[in-house]
């Protein structure tokens, strides 16, 4: 029996190491994220919005002012591709919504619609005057589009960057949608479990490549700031209830147009290969102005504004030249 006894000591010496192993990475959590809020300040102004402050950096001069929002469980600072070269022809602000990024928590439920009414009283508040240029991915899209059916008059354009549609939700079965929710919420309670032991801050800087290649483009400070921001809980509680409520204004948005307003649809190659009713979904939405553009970014994943930055910089400027000058979209 021998054998038993040096196996037993071995699966308790290494259950024992695994222990160690972890209330050593949660006590380096716990002290390095003490130092975040030096390490990583916010780089932009907090508004107040009704109680609670919401984040917006702004950069550049000019007009229109170009507004960028993130997809689901994204932040301000995903755009750092992207806004430093819109700033130097024009104003371009990155925003968190409430409870994500740098952004302080606000009422539930994030739907939709609250989310594009908040928007407005954030702009308003920080004093950016219409219209705007309004640059949306993922799910960020049915806030700009609610945001423009709402206040026509304040949006000069807008960009849709691989944006999701109702389109989509109206073509899936239950199973399916349930599924596609479970997914996220797996997703976001790995990075939250992860982040408790210190594996994001220590390893997501070099690793996250790696794991997803369309973060290679990213610094590895920005892929360091993205992960330790994204895994904050407050941020996971918000994108969780952000995906819960995220066909609320299913409704609202059906079948409402954008008139002539310059619009750029840009379309991942890799999701329309991936999710069934993509592509069928993209040209729904290109549908939904008589001045409109659909591009599609071949070989691209979701996130075309990492993947592909000079693609998304090129369809902002196209938009923003339509409405300075009045003319449609160059085809």
């Amino acid at each position: 029996m021998r054998w038993f006894t040096v196996l037993k000591r071995i699966l308790f010496g290494a259950l024992a190491l695994l222990i160690g192993l972890a209330g050593l990475g949660a006590g380096y959590e716990a002290v390095a994220s003490g130092g975040d809020a030096t390490r990583y300040p916010a780089p932009g102004q907090l508004i107040d919005v009704g109680g609670y402050r919401m984040h917006i950096h702004c950069m550049g001069t000019g007009t229109p002012t170009v507004v960028l929002n993130s997809g689901a469980g994204g932040f301000s600072a995903e755009w750092g591709l992207v806004q430093p070269e819109l700033g130097k022809t024009t104003r371009v602000c990155a925003f968190d919504r409430a409870g994500l990024g740098w952004s302080e928590p606000g009422p539930a439920p994030r739907s939709p619609a609250h989310i594009a009414d908040e928007l407005h009283t954030l702009l308003t508040n920080a004093g950016i005057a219409g219209p705007i240029v309004l640059v949306a991915h993922s799910a960020g899209g049915k806030h700009a589009r609610l945001y423009a059916q709402r206040h026509p008059e304040n949006v000069a354009g807008l960009v849709l960057v691989d944006a999701r549609s109702e389109y989509v939700e109206d073509h899936q079965t239950p199973e399916q949608a349930a599924a596609e929710r479970a997914e996220f919420a797996s997703y976001q309670g790995q990075v939250a479990t992860l982040s408790r032991f210190g594996v994001i801050r220590l390893i997501w800087a070099w690793a996250w490549p790696k794991a997803l290649p369309v973060t290679a483009k990213l610094t590895p400070e920005m892929r360091q700031l993205i992960g330790v921001v994204q895994a904050r809980q407050q941020h996971q509680v918000t994108s969780l209830n952000e995906n819960e409520t995220a066909s609320a204004d299913n409704a609202a948005l059906r079948g409402a147009t954008l008139g002539a307003t310059p619009l750029v649809v840009l379309e991942a190659g890799r999701t329309m290969q991936q999710i069934p009713n993509w592509r069928e979904s993209q040209d729904y939405q290109a549908g939904l102005s008589t001045n409109s553009r659909l591009i599609v970014a071949e070989g691209s994943d979701h996130s075309i504004h990492w993947d592909r930055p000079a693609l998304v910089i090129d369809a902002v400027r196209a938009v923003i030249e339509a409405a300075r000058t009045g003319h449609a979209l160059m085809q």
